[in-house]
């Protein structure tokens, strides 16, 4: 044993300029402050003596390097960088336990649904064990033990479990390719969630910019099986809802690649309207209409639609129409709005970190019709963005209509402040808010609802008529949510906002 002396508990930041920390949960006030990443607290009493017994061993052993490879067992990661305990209980200190465990472990304890025997309610939904007992479940097996391993290291700050995961990802490819090779297992339900997997896995490992492109890779992938599936996937439960799914992964994809939808994806979603009958018609609405407001997109890029009065009022009926899908919603989709007492120092440039943005918050029925609510607030936020954007160009060329165009942008930029602010009011639930309260729980299994949410946060913090004030929160919680669950691409997106870029979803428009 060595004694270490007496350490300070304060964050790396704090302790590197000699500052007093408060040593507040989950970051310091100084560190917000400063707007700087905190590197959490030190286990005084754990760092006090240091156990040197192992460290003797493998000096005096000449098999130590064989006997500790990554890839069989592994002692368990430290706390969370940013927290005080693990947010994991599957994680335990001082237990070896065998890698391949982990990751899945992780993965099936935070986006498996317990919502009923075929649902496929979530990322996973209760299907999956079935999946995996199949000729092609190994492929699943690799591509969700690499992304959960990923999320790991991301949590637990841990290279060593970054290794495992990599090693996992190439194993999970060279399964999946097999599987893709065989005529009849390329259709199976296993391929298309393999590939998914793929694709989350970029996105626990997303460093920086680009965010999108190796994620979109496995998307195309997506697409193209869907496709291959044709309408015998909607025949049944499963089939129907990993289409459902993807689809929306598609769409989401081409928003940012601004490519219109491909119309065999709108004839199989309007032959799933049939499939589907009157339960969870809303999905497929919501679908069509967030392919209309890509296509509009698309084609100002393409030049298609070179009439901006006419793209207008396009737009303007786009979003009527979204409006009316919302209110058209059964109050079983519909989400509980829980008012606070507004916090006396919530105005304060030295208060803490709330993880409640203003003074109410939503609860939702689940994690599904939570990412329903902010799909919809996503794609109708680039459209009012779309028709602002439109409006100011034809008023600055008609000086007789120019107030009532600057009437629509007003009120199409109070809309989108309100649609940020019910983004942001969605964050408590998927961190284990309830009615009656607030307290976080970073082990919930709503935390998985979380990679959903991220983009359309992020959409949010560029919103029209964002004020900084609401920036910075965003770009907190991204952080707080990329060190918590283990969503990297949440990290880089906070780092972005921090440092004041701006995405360019629209294309200049000819003078």
């Amino acid at each position: 044993m060595v004694h270490r002396g007496r350490l300070s508990a304060a964050c790396g930041p704090c302790r590197s300029r000699r500052l007093k920390c408060d040593q507040q949960k989950p970051f310091c006030s100084q560190c917000i402050r400063a707007k700087r990443e905190c590197s959490g607290y030190r286990d005084v009493t754990a760092g006090r003596f240091y156990d040197q017994t192992e460290e003797v061993k493998k000096k005096n052993s000449s098999s130590h390097s064989s006997s500790s490879s990554p890839s069989t067992s592994f002692s368990s990661p430290p706390s969370p960088v940013w927290q005080a305990s693990p947010p994991v209980s599957l994680v335990r200190q001082h237990v070896s336990v065998p890698m391949h465990d982990h990751g899945t472990a992780f993965m099936l304890n935070r986006y498996l649904s317990k919502d009923g025997l075929n649902e496929v309610r979530g990322p996973l939904g209760t299907f999956l064990p079935h999946i995996l007992s199949t000729n092609s479940g190994r492929a699943v097996t690799a591509s969700l033990n690499a992304t959960g391993l990923a999320a790991l290291s991301n949590i637990y700050q841990s290279p060593q479990l970054m290794i495992a995961a990599r090693q996992e990802y190439g194993r999970a490819l060279a399964e999946t390719n097999a599987v893709l090779c065989d005529e009849v297992q390329s259709t199976s339900n296993a391929s298309l969630v393999a590939v998914a997997f793929l694709g989350m896995f970029e996105i626990m490992t997303c460093n920086g910019p680009p965010l999108m492109e190796k994620y979109l890779n496995h998307v195309e992938g997506s697409a193209r099986l869907l496709q291959l599936r044709g309408s015998d996937q909607l025949k049944d439960d499963v089939g129907l809802g990993l289409f459902s799914q993807f689809r929306t992964t598609i769409v989401l994809g081409n928003f940012w690649l601004k490519n219109s939808t491909p119309s065999w994806l709108i004839d199989l979603s309007n032959e799933a309207l049939a499939y589907r009958g009157e339960r969870g018609r809303e999905d497929d609405e919501l679908f069509l209409l967030m392919a209309k407001v890509g296509d509009l997109c698309a084609g100002l890029r393409n030049g298609a639609l070179i009439e901006p009065i006419k793209v207008v009022k396009k737009a303007l009926k786009l979003d009527a129409e979204l409006s009316a899908w919302a209110m058209s919603l059964a109050p079983s989709r519909h989400y509980t709005v829980i008012n606070l007492p507004k916090s006396a120092d919530e105005g304060s440039r030295h208060a803490p970190f709330r993880h409640v943005y203003g003074n109410h918050y939503h609860i939702y029925p689940d994690t599904v019709i939570a990412a329903w609510w902010n799909d919809y607030r996503f794609v109708r936020m680039i459209l009012l963005e779309l028709i602002c954007w439109l409006c100011d160009h034809l008023a600055s060329k008609n000086e007789d209509l120019s107030s009532e165009y600057r009437q629509t942008i007003a009120h199409s930029s109070a809309l989108s402040q309100q649609l940020t602010e019910d983004i942001c009011a969605s964050v408590p639930y998927h961190l284990g808010a309830t009615k009656d309260s607030t307290k976080e729980d970073w082990s919930s299994t709503r935390t998985g609802g979380m990679v959903r949410l991220i983009w359309p946060l992020f959409i949010a913090a560029d919103a029209v008529g964002v004020v900084p004030k609401t920036v910075d929160w965003i770009a907190d919680t991204l952080f707080r949510i990329g060190c918590g669950v283990g969503v990297q691409q949440a990290v880089v997106m906070s780092n972005l906002l921090r440092s004041g870029q701006h995405l360019i979803w629209l294309p200049e428009l000819g003078k």
